[in-house]
């Protein structure tokens, strides 16, 4: 009974949350653990995206909203896939680390509240000056005039309740058919955010060979 009340609940929810979506704000405090998040995947997970660098590979100014769905059983009984750009909540519920998992029932209701995040949310101006960044549309242009480009894209994170959980998806975009992605947790340890976990997702494996033309036809 309990689990089919959390349901209803999350429904609501998530119903409540995509009629908002116009309402775009993040707090202060949040948009500062976003912009550290970025900071540390880019340290800790040794990406060569630094300006000085003239061979370095392009980091994506704007992080994308990660869209979190609740899964809902076809008549068939199937639950039906989701776009690889997106996540259902169980997925973020049921994933363990080390034995435990990251985050809780309590963080459902907030998780599916940040499907209210902006579409787009640019970096600070302070880490755009170090990187070689890029965005999406400028990806489009090189794409046209078949120049090379290698671009690694970030989505804002979603973090836990008490703030000290967060989850990422990076993407790796470039020439052809290939491409990557990674699912990535982290925890905020000592008021510094730590990559816990960094595993490379199955699904954008198995369909790295659309990942250009999914993001054409979403941007």
């Amino acid at each position: 009974m309990k689990k089919i009340t959390l349901f209803l609940v999350l429904i609501i929810a998530f119903c409540s949350c995509q009629n908002k979506k116009a309402e775009t704000t993040i707090a202060n405090q949040e948009i500062k653990d976003i912009n550290e998040i970025v900071r540390t995947i880019i340290i800790q997970d040794s990406l060569d995206v630094f300006s000085e660098d003239k061979n370095s590979k392009m980091f994506c100014s704007e992080l994308r909203r990660l869209n979190i769905y609740i899964p809902e059983k076809r008549s068939d009984g199937l639950i039906p896939p989701l776009p690889p750009r997106d996540i259902y909540i169980s997925e973020i519920l049921t994933t363990k680390i080390k034995g435990e998992t990251f985050f809780s029932s309590k963080d459902s209701l907030y998780l599916l509240k940040q499907n209210s995040n902006p579409e787009k949310l640019k970096i600070e101006k302070e880490l755009i000056n170090k990187l070689n960044t890029i965005t999406v549309e400028k990806a489009l242009i090189k794409r046209k005039k078949s120049e090379m480009f290698r671009f690694y894209e970030m989505t804002i994170p979603v973090f836990s309740l008490d703030q000290q959980n967060a989850y990422v998806q990076l993407d790796y975009h470039c020439t052809g058919l290939c491409g990557s992605g990674r699912a990535i947790y982290l925890k905020k340890i000592n008021g510094n955010w730590k990559i816990i976990q960094n595993w490379q997702n199955l699904d954008k494996l198995t369909l790295k060979k659309q990942t250009i033309s999914i993001i054409y036809k979403l941007h």
